[in-house]
């Protein structure tokens, strides 16, 4: 799935210039803050949309175009 966000895309490109240009370097300190922060310490929400121009046509016409990561909650029950 495509991803749009204007969040990990200037995370990406951060991480790139840290990192003097290295890709490979970059694109695993994305991987690690969404997979070992995010993912493991946030309740993490994707916020879907479209293309309208490929909703018809392609396999998949979602894309990613933001991400929500709130704290998690300690909440065991409703009431």
């Amino acid at each position: 799935m495509m991803i749009e966000d204007w969040e990990i895309c200037q995370l990406y490109w951060n991480c790139l210039e840290r990192n003097d240009g290295n890709e490979r370097i970059a694109c695993e300190k994305v991987k690690e803050k969404y997979w070992d922060y995010i993912a493991e310490q946030r309740d993490t929400y994707l916020f879907l949309g479209t293309t309208k121009k490929f909703h018809n046509i392609g396999p998949n016409p979602f894309i990613i175009i933001g991400v929500f990561y709130p704290p998690k909650s300690n909440q065991t029950s409703l009431f």
